[in-house]
């Protein structure tokens, strides 16, 4: 019975050292073969060839062989199935994705394999089904439900001309989209192959286990080698043969081999739960380091969307000449300032748009120019205004009409982050190629330590590397194109959730959903693993310090004690539990906000 053990049971472990050793690496699985074959051959001589042996060594071992290979594989099996529990998150987004969908085609629905879906696709999406690719809403409103991937738990309302996210589930409503992104292209794809090639990476503090683990097995077969002739020499080779099995067996650096990864592949699913996509697991050792935080200012501090918040309107029955000409224009203003304007449906004819400035039309006769101040100049028109905000002048046959002024609203808990930022120590900066009055608000409001303004990105840049040659650990936020120069030179980056590609290939973290709290909790996050993987390494160090003299007989010239093989391959098996389930604990971890 003890050989179906030894060699079915245990033939993975025959199998895995042979390949080691092929590849002159010596891990774990040489030491649970060599102790556990001593064991079995030995009581195989001793019951076959007795006579060879004196009386006080002929004792049979074959239990402690088979328990041994036992217990490692009940450790084995615990701790597989606590990794299973870490990405257990990761099995639920690729779950997310429909395997069927409806396409409009000719005036008809007509069911297909959502992988069959192209780019340019018109799909139906009804009250309770996934929608099956990232695509941009053609007809109808719906709310979405997009906890899962943003990790926010009330349902958003999407209307026509927004764009939604393939594997979210529509709560109340019905649209049609246009399929942007499928198959492979698609966030949810992205996120999960993301989250995937994270958890294959290592944090330095890793890597440095990795190094130890490399030198520790063949430093454990001398000590047990050693182990065995000392004991020999005071003449007790029945100790001398368990102390040395026992020393093979309680030092398997599983613990050790474990520690870090298990921590990244447990922080990577609790952060994608979060909303938090971390990229980079380098990260984690790298943010309890920093002093200096700097964010952009538009889409990251604030909504990124324009709002009025003073008006001057000289003729209400004039300025509705303005509503067909703004009606038909796709700038960023235009739902900010529309509702403001009479409603006007008429014909525009000889409609001419200058970049930067503004446009010029013609309604009903009448010569309409929209834009900013300079533009109003440029055409004749001399307006005076105060400096440093946001204006957008409307003109109807070179008469002023009305006058709005904008701002880009700051994010309602930007001030709440900012503070705790501070408290923690760091220092905040904001970095905007706004203008100097806009900029002073925004810092003034959220508290800001720096402010600096019409900056490109190059000045973001150079201005982070200045912190940096003071000594000085940073972190940029932010979203733009023009912040990836800043992000990826930063100690650490993170993008936010409507981030230019190229910001999120720059930035270390993304940030999966609107509120800006998430930063606090990727902080925490980070904070939280850096500690657990920490704390896995030293119990590991601990256990083997404690453990290997122990194993060795130390203690029996006083007390008569020393550790048989079997129950020292029980207390390398509760190792590996103990520090699986230590890094568990990310899974339930209250996150700091």
């Amino acid at each position: 019975m003890a050989s179906v053990v030894q060699f079915y049971c245990g033939f993975e472990f025959y199998r895995s050292a042979l390949g080691g050793l092929k590849n002159r690496i010596a891990d774990m699985n040489l030491l649970v073969v060599i102790g556990t074959s001593a064991a079995f051959f030995y009581s195989l001589f001793v019951m076959i060839i007795p006579e060879i042996f004196s009386p006080q060594m002929r004792s049979l071992y074959f239990e402690g062989s088979a328990s041994i290979i036992t217990f490692v594989l009940m450790g084995r099996y615990l701790e597989s199935r606590s990794r299973n529990k870490a990405t257990d998150f990761m099995k639920k987004l690729l779950s997310l994705k429909p395997q069927e969908a409806t396409l409009l085609v000719d005036g008809k629905q007509i069911k297909v394999p959502a992988d069959s879906i192209v780019k340019g696709d018109m799909v139906i999406v009804k009250v309770g089904e996934r929608i099956p690719v990232d695509g941009v809403i053609i007809e109808g409103s719906a709310e979405v439900d997009q906890s899962m991937i943003t990790g926010e738990s009330l349902p958003i309302l999407k209307k026509e001309g927004d764009s939604v996210i393939g594997g979210t589930i529509i709560t109340d409503g019905y649209i049609i989209l246009k399929a942007v992104r499928t198959g492979k292209e698609t966030f949810l794809s992205q996120m999960t192959k993301l989250l995937f090639e994270a958890q294959e990476k290592k944090p330095s503090v890793g890597k440095l286990a990795d190094r130890i683990v490399a030198v520790f097995v063949p430093s454990i077969l001398i000590i047990s080698i050693i182990t065995f002739d000392l004991w020999y020499i005071f003449d007790r080779p029945d100790i001398a043969f368990l102390t040395s099995v026992s020393v093979l067996i309680i030092a398997c650096p599983c613990a050790l081999g474990i520690a870090t990864p298990i921590a990244v592949v447990s922080s990577v699913g609790r952060g994608a739960k979060e909303g938090i996509l971390l990229k980079n697991p380098d990260v984690i050792e790298r943010i309890p380091d920093v002093d200096t935080a700097f964010f952009d200012k538009t889409g990251t501090i604030t909504e990124g969307k324009f709002a009025v918040v003073e008006s001057i309107v000289n003729d209400k029955n004039m300025l509705k000449f303005a509503y067909p000409v703004i009606s038909q224009s796709k700038h960023p203003v235009v739902d900010a300032i529309l509702p403001h304007i009479p409603s006007y449906d008429k014909k525009v004819t000889d409609l001419k748009t200058f970049p930067g400035k503004g446009v010029q039309a013609v309604v009903e006769g009448k010569q309409v120019i929209i834009g900013n101040r300079n533009f109003m100049e440029e055409n004749g028109l001399k307006i005076h205004l105060p400096e440093g905000r946001t204006e957008v002048v409307i003109a109807v046959d070179k008469k002023v009409v009305g006058v709005f002024f904008l701002e880009d609203k700051m994010k309602k808990d930007a001030e709440y982050v900012i503070r705790k930022l501070k408290e923690k120590g760091i220092k905040t900066v904001l970095l905007t190629g706004d203008k100097k009055l806009s900029a002073k608000s925004v810092c003034s409001e959220a508290g800001f330590d720096e402010c600096y303004w019409e900056l490109l990105p190059e000045d973001k840049y150079r201005i982070v590397r200045g912190y940096q040659k003071k000594g000085r650990k940073t972190l940029f936020i932010g979203d733009g194109i023009n912040d990836a120069p800043a992000m990826a030179v930063s100690d650490v980056g993170i993008a936010v959730l409507q981030a230019a590609d190229l910001a999120k290939e720059a930035g270390d973290m993304i940030i999966l959903s609107d509120d800006l709290k998430s930063v606090l909790k990727a902080y925490s996050l980070s904070e939280e693993t850096f500690r657990i993987i920490k704390q896995n390494l030293f119990w590991a160090y601990i256990y083997n310090i404690i453990g290997i003299p122990i194993a060795a007989g130390i203690l029996y010239p006083v007390f008569g004690i020393f550790l048989k093989p079997i129950f020292a391959g029980i207390a390398m098996s509760f190792s590996s539990v103990t520090v699986v389930a230590n890094a568990l604990r990310l899974q339930i971890k209250k996150l700091e906000v």
